[in-house]
């Protein structure tokens, strides 16, 4: 079993190589974007151009009405058939991407005032307008990428949408001007521009035919898609609602200086969107192999452990973040800790998660997301008003670990019981790590982090040593 094993997870490692290679490039070209801007722009344009980050999400959760998620869990029934999959798939999609277009148009000023408190920018309005339907084409030619398990090739697409970005608002900031404009447009255009390359080369070889329906297909993807609706407005929601309130309690520069920090959050995120898009093709396949819980379980503790110790890596290093946005965002700082918790206990939900995928029962995803929302809301009103976007920051970190262990115990319950009382002294010693660096200065602080990155290492040391063991690693498994 041990050759076996052991070249089941080469395999396995070589394919999150694959994929991990896209998301480390891409974030990193989003990472010199991000000096890039704020040094051109002040927080206040810098919290314009967020506001369009904002609704192209909440858009992306109502066009595509969980068919995306539907088309991921079809997926291994129609290998042989990707055709009649995608083109029943992307068809609903596509035309409520039109209808938004449409409704974006003709309801221009409305719009602009929600997202940059005027009507006098129709141009910003129509960038966001016509991207909408390129989007979901993009989405699902990355879809099909990714569920055939073709690292290189998602990678590829990954790092050229991070790439036309870039050079695009170099460009804009260059010829046209120095605003959250140019900022704007750079992110509409590299993402039509993606789209199209991409479309061209992962959906026009199959030959769709939007026309041609399989309704008994279409209402058993709705049936699957519909449920996570509303838990997707409600995860919207939880990522997003802390920005608006921000803007109607603070403004666009407290917004602004939120939204810096939150791009250097995406740091962290990078191995979250690793993780996530290499682990959903995989976990689905070994459950339809009836693989071993024990697989399952090795990758919960050891991305629980390795999230713990790169969020209290990154909260060591945090005052690289005012020199790398400058002095005008200086106060992001004191923002950045809290924010960390989500992606980190985003990672550790995807991996405890899946049963809730495996059983088909996406309702639970409502329970997940409302419990989160309802925290993320009580605590955006009370916090903001007395610390701003710090308050906001608290908000969302406190959320996102309600929203891992409400996420981790129903599957617990529904799917295979594991062990949670592993999470809670991970839980715990980050929380007390990021109050210390939000509240305190100083030295002291740093000493914690660091002895926090040695006890996690210590106190999982064995298992560590056991999971390497039983997958063959040399390094921990000789004998001592």
């Amino acid at each position: 079993m041990g050759n076996k094993t052991s070249s089941s997870v080469n395999s396995l490692l070589k394919k999150f190589g694959a994929f991990s290679l896209g998301p480390i490039i891409s974030s990193f070209l989003g990472f010199l974007t991000v000096p890039l801007v704020t040094f051109f722009i002040t927080p206040e344009e810098y919290g314009k151009a967020s506001m369009f980050t904002v609704v192209q999400g909440m858009v992306s959760m109502f066009v595509y009405l969980g068919m995306d998620q539907a088309f991921i869990r079809e997926f291994n029934n129609y290998r042989n058939n990707l055709a009649k999959l995608l083109s029943n798939a992307i068809v609903i999609p596509m035309t409520m991407a039109a209808g938004f277009t449409i409704m974006a148009i003709v309801f221009k000023d409305t719009l602009g005032v929600f997202l940059y408190g005027t009507t006098n920018e129709p141009l910003a309005v129509y960038a966001l307008a016509v991207l909408i339907p390129f989007m979901v084409l993009e989405s699902f030619s990355l879809l099909k990428f990714r569920m055939e398990e073709k690292g290189i090739q998602y990678s590829i697409f990954t790092i050229l949408l991070k790439a036309w970005i870039l050079v695009l608002t170099i460009i804009l900031f260059m010829v046209y001007e120095k605003s959250f404009r140019s900022v704007v447009y750079a992110m509409a255009l590299g993402e039509i521009i993606n789209s199209i390359i991409v479309t061209i080369l992962a959906i026009k070889p199959l030959g769709l035919n939007l026309c041609k329906y399989d309704k008994t297909l279409i209402k058993r993807m709705l049936a699957f898609g519909i449920p996570l609706i509303p838990a997707m407005m409600m995860s919207w929601t939880l990522s997003s609602m802390d920005k608006i309130m921000i803007r109607v309690e603070c403004g666009y520069v407290e917004l602004g200086l939120y939204a810096a920090a939150f791009k250097i959050v995406n740091i962290l995120s990078l191995f979250q969107s690793c993780f996530t898009l290499f682990w959903t093709p995989v976990a689905y396949r070994w459950n339809e192999e009836n693989v071993e819980k024990d697989f399952f379980n090795i990758v919960n503790r050891v991305v629980a452990i390795v999230m713990s110790i790169m969020c209290l890596g990154l909260l060591i290093v945090k005052n690289v973040v005012g020199v790398v946005l400058g002095d005008n965002f200086l106060d992001a700082i004191n923002i950045f800790p809290f924010l960390l918790l989500y992606p980190i206990m985003y990672t550790m939900s995807e991996s405890t998660a899946v049963g809730i995928g495996f059983s088909r029962k996406t309702y639970f995803s409502i329970v997940v997301s409302g419990v989160s929302c309802v925290v993320n809301f009580v605590l955006n009103y009370l916090l903001i008003p007395v610390w701003g976007a710090t308050g906001a920051a608290i908000a969302t970190g406190t959320s996102f670990i309600v929203f891992f262990w409400v996420r981790s115990i129903i599957s617990n319950k529904i799917w295979w019981k594991f062990d949670m009382g592993f999470y809670l002294p991970l839980t715990v010693m980050l929380v007390i790590n990021c109050c210390v660096h939000t509240f305190f200065k100083g030295y002291i602080v740093y000493v914690l982090s660091c002895v926090s990155i040695i006890l996690v290492l210590i106190l999982n040391y064995k298992s560590l040593k056991k999971y390497a063991t039983y997958i063959g690693i040399p390094i921990f498994s000789r004998k001592e």
